[in-house]
């Protein structure tokens, strides 16, 4: 089942017009990818969820300015996959590497 996302709060995604926002083609594929994974129950969302909220905290205390969520989605999913086990160590940099070797 799809988790319900939050509509306000740290953990909103940003919407416009009440719908999603996506200013960048990997962000739109970011959020899928999380969906995906939690549909099939290879993550969390619960789990997920707080430390994307941890993570933005923590972005926001060091670089106020940064204000890049998908940033940190980025950075809350990457660090979930590795802790459970889903991707080994070093995997994901290889895979980002091999994809713009490609693309």
């Amino acid at each position: 089942m799809t988790p319900e996302l939050d509509l306000d709060g740290p953990a909103a995604p940003p919407r416009s017009n009440g719908e999603l926002s996506f200013e960048h083609p990997w962000q739109g594929r970011l959020f899928a990818t999380t969906m995906a994974a939690c549909d099939a129950d290879l993550i969390d969302y619960a789990d997920f969820r707080d430390r994307l909220i941890a993570g933005i905290a923590e972005r926001d205390r060091r670089e106020p300015e940064a204000g890049d969520y998908w940033s940190a989605w980025q950075d809350a999913l990457e660090a979930l996959m590795l802790d459970i086990g889903l991707v080994e160590p070093g995997e994901i940099d290889r895979q980002a590497i091999e994809f713009s070797q490609h693309h």
